[in-house]
């Protein structure tokens, strides 16, 4: 896992092949570790992109971030700019949006968002 972690992490984001590097498992730990960061009962955005291996990242992102007792809002799918929106809207304390932005289909990653940065 270590190898992976150090693979994926960027310097803005995280992001790999999905399947390769980024997989349900990785996600999950991410989601611990991004809702680890926040504080118990915090509420968190998560949405996504249309890439095929968003969903199930999604799923996996958003239950490694439940279970530090954080709450999470769905947004679903939706263009990166609304996400950002969307944290303010719901007078969240972050977000996280399942996208890898520019690079090819098989990739997936996240963008972190803590609302002190909005």
């Amino acid at each position: 896992m270590t190898d992976t972690i150090e693979r994926v992490f960027r310097a803005y984001d995280v992001r790999g092949i999905y399947g390769k590097d980024l997989t349900e498992e990785v996600a999950e730990v991410i989601g611990k570790a991004f809702g680890t960061y926040l504080e118990e009962g915090e509420t968190i955005i998560v949405g996504r992109d249309v890439r095929l291996s968003g969903e199930p990242l999604q799923k996996a992102l958003m239950e490694g971030i439940r279970s530090t007792g954080c709450n999470v809002i769905d947004v679903g799918v939706l263009p990166t700019p609304i996400f950002y929106f969307s944290i303010i809207h719901y007078e969240a304390d972050g977000g996280v949006m399942v996208t890898a932005s520019h690079n090819p289909a098989e990739w997936n990653g996240f963008k972190f968002c803590p609302n002190q940065t909005l």
